[in-house]
């Protein structure tokens, strides 16, 4: 598999994941006012940033991960 192929999978990966998680732990941690505030923006945004970055490295593990198994057989 080239790298190119390798970086849109971890790009694709992990964006489904950390979207799928920012939103359900944003939903957990974060309560949903009547009326937002630049506050809530601000937590809304780290805990998706965090996400972000955590499903980034998580799929990028795991596609280095399942190549270096595939190519060592």
């Amino acid at each position: 598999m080239s790298e190119d192929m390798q970086k849109r999978i971890v790009l694709i990966l992990s964006t489904a994941l950390a979207a799928w998680t920012a939103t359900k732990l944003a939903g957990m941690f974060l309560d949903e006012p009547e009326n937002r505030g630049s506050e809530d923006d601000v937590k809304e945004a780290l805990v998706q940033g965090t996400f972000s970055v955590l499903a980034t490295i998580a799929a990028s593990r795991l596609i280095r991960d399942v190549l270096s198994k595939r190519w060592s057989n």
